[in-house]
């Protein structure tokens, strides 16, 4: 995984403040059908998320196995793993969606928290084979204490 902070550029193309790749690489759960959740963002005191958005660029799958055809994501916090984006299905053997809008929640926080991405797995398969897939994801985080000057 890796996070970018946009630059005054990118930001006024659609006002994200950060963009964080993805990979099947990063998918190291080996239990089947479960979750793995990858904290993408430290919330500190004060922060608040605004939006977030996806890009998939590489469907998800398991080459070796047609059959798995399940790898949907939630992107959330600690508190609610669907906060943010409600569901997307990143598989090539099920229905994949390139492009998602979040749920255009936005969330202050009062006590350090993590923006989260949950990828969730399907009965009998293990997301640590999958073995193809990249997304992005757009967020827009702003610092509320930093805004007011305290």
């Amino acid at each position: 995984m890796n996070v970018f902070p946009l630059t005054t550029e990118e930001r006024a193309q659609g006002g994200f403040t950060h963009r964080i790749e993805l990979t099947h690489a990063d998918l190291t759960q080996t239990a089947a059908n479960t979750a793995q959740v990858i904290s993408l963002i430290t919330l500190a005191i004060g922060m608040m998320v605004l939006r977030v958005a996806t890009r998939m660029t590489i469907a998800f799958q398991d080459v070796s196995d047609n059959a798995f055809n399940s790898t949907a994501i939630t992107i959330g916090d600690t508190g609610t793993a669907n906060l943010f984006l409600a569901s997307q299905e990143l598989n090539v053997n099920g229905t994949e969606v390139y492009n998602k809008a979040g749920t255009m929640t936005a969330k202050a926080y009062d006590s350090t928290d993590a923006l989260n991405i949950t990828f969730n797995s399907m009965s009998a398969k293990s997301l640590s084979n999958i073995d193809v897939g990249a997304i992005t994801v757009f967020a827009e985080i702003v610092d509320l204490k930093q805004l007011a000057g305290s």
